[in-house]
């Protein structure tokens, strides 16, 4: 059984922690039903293009990279990806995505159960 947790920290952002080519999936499936936003094309680049942007990140000894947002969609609201981090746990490639706080729990859950993810928790931060 394919399981996810969604823990909204501190901030009250929700983050995800998934492999690189669920990550893809998820990005494609929130553009397909949330509409393409520039912090979400840039978003799936950089997963695309993983190996890449993980050697830049360590190089820079840097944990998240974010990606350019349009200051219009952040005024609206229209913003879905905050920040992403990328790592590797047992030669495998995880992203960590960090998403707006405004973005809708239920479009998440939606799109995580549509690639494959039957359980989903959703966890706050208690500290």
């Amino acid at each position: 059984m394919n399981t996810v947790k969604i823990l909204i920290d501190l901030a009250k952002s929700p983050r995800i922690t998934i492999t690189n080519e669920n990550a893809i999936e998820l990005l494609e499936c929130i553009i397909e039903k949330h509409g393409m936003t520039r912090d979400l094309e840039e978003a799936l680049r950089i997963v695309n293009n993983f190996d890449e942007y993980y050697r830049i990140l360590r190089k820079k000894f840097e944990d998240y990279i974010s990606p350019p947002k349009n200051q219009r969609d952040v005024i609206e609201g229209r913003v879905i990806v905050h920040k992403l981090k990328l790592f590797t746990e047992n030669n495998e490639k995880k992203i960590e995505i960090v998403f707006d706080r405004r973005v809708n729990l239920e479009l998440l859950k939606t799109c995580l159960e549509e690639i494959g993810y039957e359980e989903i928790v959703v966890e706050k931060q208690l500290f």
